[in-house]
């Protein structure tokens, strides 16, 4: 039976909330006095972009000295620290409030780990999680669509994150993982709740520490349950699969290795689709020439998905730590150092794409940065284009135009993922 052990995954998973370790580096970085860039404010939640275009222009090495990281903005430049693992390590942490000095524990999630232990890790999940599963959900995912967006269809009025886009994932991903249906509403308020920052802060709040209690007790007797009664599932076929390490030895996951792969597809899973999806009613609302083109001929709506999510990235900051010292546009990054690869505004640079601050669904060859880049890209992007590919055919097929009740849009606060809570529409 596997027993959850606070003292043996705690720190682990403390690695997705706090470590950092503050050293004074000014002299390394250029500076432009009277720009700031703080992921943790809220304005800057709602509308980065300003701040993101000086980023790529006047400092494209950033040095925020309140929190200590240094920040790429410039496509090019965070795609080739993206693709080097060696230099921009991923074992640290991964979000700027979690990054420290030392490894994360061990067990580490997927995304916390470098090559070639993450490549060993990768093969194996791929064999279970993508084999197949994804293009079997089309389906299962469409039925849920209607079902949330015909209960409001003579109501005139919904909130499309809370009434749908915030349901469909967590549905989709505990369905996969074979969570049972009653369980799913607890598990999305739970996993909002853990990322949730207070303004101003990096600290997981008492209500996230209550809410990460709950999600890792439950992902331990989900274990547990499985060991005692294997099932068609995700998590049953992981337990059964084999993983061959680096020096050739092949074994089977631990429990402990299982859960930190359960907390991590179960929390990212949720929160980015679910912010997608609200970007998606916001920005169609935006741009309503953009949105008829869609209603008229749906074939257009797989690339509409491409550039929304170069328009607002809805995990628009990825965290790293340099093994060794780099230098970017003549400004050292010394070893040691936390560094965020700001993919969100990389999807606006002028230099990659022409007029960036336009959404526009016919854009062609969009090599948006949004599912990152090699060795670490999206174990859920397939998911994810499908999620948002049927939710979109089933929205405009019900809602071709509506209207949103800006005054009353609400915005989650966390330093990594970046949408709305609460998208009210009218139609």
């Amino acid at each position: 039976m596997f027993i959850f052990d606070e003292r043996r995954f705690g720190d682990t998973i403390e690695q997705f909330v706090s470590i950092c370790l503050p050293v004074n580096r000014e002299d390394f970085c250029m500076v432009a006095a009277d720009l700031r860039w703080d992921p943790f404010d809220r304005e800057l939640h709602v509308n980065p972009y300003a701040a993101w275009k000086r980023m790529r222009d006047e400092v494209p090495v950033y040095h925020n000295e309140e929190f200590d990281f240094y920040a790429l903005s410039r496509f090019d430049d965070v795609l080739s620290a993206t693709m080097d693992t060696d230099t921009f390590s991923s074992a640290h942490g991964v979000t700027i409030d979690s990054i420290g000095p030392f490894p994360v524990g061990d067990p580490a999630p997927m995304i916390m780990m470098d090559p070639p232990v993450h490549t060993s890790m990768r093969k194996l999940v791929n064999r279970t999680f993508i084999r197949g599963k994804i293009l079997e959900l089309e389906d299962h995912v469409r039925e849920l669509t209607r079902g949330y967006l015909d209960t409001h269809a003579g109501a005139g009025r919904m909130d499309y994150v809370q009434d749908l886009s915030m349901r469909l994932p967590v549905m989709v991903i505990s369905s996969l993982l074979g969570f049972p249906e009653e369980d799913h509403d607890n598990l999305r308020v739970w996993s909002d709740a853990q990322v949730h920052r207070d303004e101003g802060s990096p600290e997981v709040t008492a209500e996230g520490d209550a809410a990460h209690a709950k999600l890792f007790g439950y992902y331990a007797d989900q274990i547990s349950a499985r060991r005692d009664d294997p099932r068609d599932d995700v998590v049953s076929e992981m337990m059964e699969s084999e993983l061959t390490l680096p020096d050739g030895t092949v074994r089977l996951l631990d429990d402990g290795e299982l859960f930190v792969f359960i907390a991590l597809i179960n929390v990212a899973g949720n929160e980015t689709v679910a912010r997608l999806l609200g970007w998606a009613a916001m920005t169609l609302a935006r741009f309503p020439e953009q949105r008829a083109k869609l209603a008229a001929d749906p074939s257009l709506i797989p690339n509409a998905v491409e550039e929304l999510l170069r328009y607002e990235a809805p995990s628009p900051v990825q965290g790293r730590y340099t093994t060794r010292d780099v230098t970017y546009h003549d400004t050292l990054i010394p070893a040691g150092s936390k560094v965020a690869l700001v993919t969100g505004a990389a999807g606006r640079d002028e230099r990659e794409f022409d007029d960036p601050d336009t959404f526009d669904v016919e854009r062609q060859k969009i090599r948006h940065l949004s599912f990152g880049q090699g060795a670490h890209f999206c174990l859920g992007a397939q998911l994810a284009r499908l999620e948002a590919r049927v939710a979109l055919e089933e929205t405009l097929l019900r809602f071709p135009t509506w209207d949103v009740d800006w005054d009353a849009v609400r915005y989650v606060h966390t330093s990594s993922v970046r949408g709305p809570a609460s998208v009210p529409i009218v139609f």
